[in-house]
């Protein structure tokens, strides 16, 4: 009876052990949900196209051009009549152009207006070839405007239709931009049973830089960011205005050449902005952008609370609906987005984050403008902690020589501008550079394949031709085309900065005529305006 006993309890031991000697499940074997990121086009209740990506933008801007006099004026001596003044234009743009997809006063679609994308809950099949899914097979898009909450409830739907087509208990999700933000909801009302794998790829779950600073007020103009972007976009050559080009044109090579353009930009930021925010900026945002909740979601941790003041403010009862819903976010999934996905890890679930890093943000208002970014999220947000280099600097040989020593130094870039060491999950972070915010080519999508495709978790030194750091080659003609490598010292783009001129260069004479000229044309049309 002894020997029996011992027998059976050896016997359930070993059944208990079984489990942890399985197999594991093989990444091929589990359908990918592709989500989208933020534009899908919106219609309305008949079926048509109230927003579309492809929007009429020279139209728009031309409008915009023409109210820079407008611009002006509430820039001058009388700004309250004038800010109210051009506020209405600015409305009387925007109303138009946008006014049919925003939302109500509870942040919901009242009007019938919806995403142009649905699927049969019956009609999903296994679409499982050559012992592996695809990255596309089964696509998710989502109504970008609404709730974060609200989406991650369909996209639970999906998940279990997914799961019934294809007979797997699990799926792998590849997040996108906003989708990311969608995703971290999806954490925290559904948990994490059904997911085997996920990727947040150029991930704007902690926030984007542009709406954050323009939801919030806390705008800054940044000499050197300006300076940039007027050599990458040439922006001051498409200024209709003569006197206004040649202005912006004078005050810039003034400011570099004389080393004042942060002194400037200071200027603008305490006696401009502040009043362009209240009197514009806030207004306009109340009823357009700011009923939606998936572009509240973009708003990162440290701004919501100015943000949620200062567009709210005298106007709480009236969107108490929208703000329920923000403030439930906000408490649920912004506040906490890094522990949401390290929980995922805990859970067993294989998490991946790849991360794009083209140049500094397209929009130099922010916080972030001489960071380091894919032209829309900046590099620190989107990798969930990495350590950057001021935008065109170099860590210095301290911060390098310290990483040396605290064994950290293998997660440092070949151009010495980035360290995944303070990433929250250092070995399974990616970065591509060479490839802007709104491009996701095809060919890109190869490498985050092998995340999903690896029988274990393939971390960024497994692979010699995946390590942490990547370059990407696009095809200019088909933008869905190119190649990826290795990032090396030699490969790795140029994003230095050229260093400002010394004031024993400066032509002050050249400088002195240009800036004479346009202050008397400007004394000149203010007179005739009076």
């Amino acid at each position: 009876m002894k020997k029996t006993a011992i027998i059976l309890v050896l016997a359930l031991l070993l059944s208990l052990a079984v489990p942890a000697f399985a197999a594991e499940t093989s990444g091929k074997d589990v359908p990918i949900i592709h989500m989208y990121g933020l534009g899908a086009d919106i219609l309305n209740a008949e079926g048509e196209n109230v927003y579309t990506v492809d929007l009429p933008k020279d139209t728009i801007a031309a409008q915009f051009k023409a109210l820079i006099p407008d611009f002006i004026a509430a820039w001058k001596l009388k700004p309250d009549d004038a800010w109210d003044f051009y506020y209405r234009s600015v409305r009387e743009i925007v109303i138009p152009c946008f006014g049919p997809f925003f939302l109500d006063n509870n942040g919901e679609a009242s009007d019938g207006t919806h995403v142009d994308w649905d699927w049969d809950h019956g009609n999903l099949t296994d679409l499982k070839e050559n012992g592996s899914y695809d990255c596309f097979d089964y696509t998710f898009h989502f109504d970008w405007r609404l709730d974060p909450f609200a989406n991650a409830e369909v996209l639970n739907d999906y998940i279990q239709d997914v799961k019934k087509a294809t007979g797997s208990d699990k799926v792998n999700i590849c997040a996108r931009c906003e989708a990311a933000n969608v995703l971290l909801a999806y954490f925290a009302q559904f948990g994490y049973d059904d997911l085997h794998c996920v990727e947040f790829f150029a991930s704007a779950g902690r926030g984007v830089d542009p709406v954050s600073a323009l939801f919030s007020g806390k705008i800054r103009v940044d000499g050197d960011a300006l300076l940039r972007y007027q050599n990458q976009k040439d922006v001051v050559s498409s200024i209709e205005d003569k006197l206004i080009r040649e202005t912006v044109d004078a005050l810039l090579v003034f400011s570099d050449e004389s080393l004042l353009l942060d002194l400037a930009a200071f200027s603008f930021d305490v006696f401009t902005l502040a009043l362009l925010y209240d009197k514009v900026v806030a207004p306009i945002l109340l009823e357009t952008y700011g009923t939606l909740p998936g572009i509240w979601s973009m708003v990162d941790k440290d701004d919501y609370a100015a943000a949620r003041l200062g567009i709210f403010k005298g106007h709480e009862q009236e969107y108490a609906g929208l703000l329920e819903k923000l403030d439930h976010y906000d408490k649920e999934v912004r506040q906490c987005a890094d522990e949401l996905v390290l929980k995922a890890v805990a859970a067993g679930v294989k998490v991946a984050v790849f991360t794009k890093c083209n140049d500094a943000q397209t929009i130099p208002i922010s916080k972030h403008c001489n960071s380091l970014g894919d032209g829309l999220v900046n590099v620190t947000d989107a990798s969930f902690g990495a350590t950057t280099a001021k935008y065109g600097k170099t860590f210095s040989e301290p911060y390098l020589q310290t990483a040396e020593e605290n064994g950290t130094a293998n997660y440092i870039s070949p151009d010495k501008m980035v360290d995944a060491s303070t990433c929250i999950l250092p070995d399974t972070t990616w970065f591509i550079w060479g490839c802007r915010h709104s491009l996701f080519p095809d060919y890109m999508f190869d490498y985050l394949q092998r995340f999903f495709d690896a029988d274990g978790e393939l971390t960024v030194f497994d692979d010699p031709t995946l390590p942490q750091y990547m370059v990407a080659h696009t095809d200019e003609e088909d933008l869905d085309l190119g190649t990826m490598e290795p990032m090396t010292a030699d490969n790795a783009p140029d994003m230095t900065t050229p260093a400002k001129p010394t004031l024993d260069q400066v032509n002050w004479k050249e400088i002195g005529l240009r800036l004479l000229k346009v202050v008397l044309a400007f004394l000149v049309r203010w007179f005739k305006n009076r």
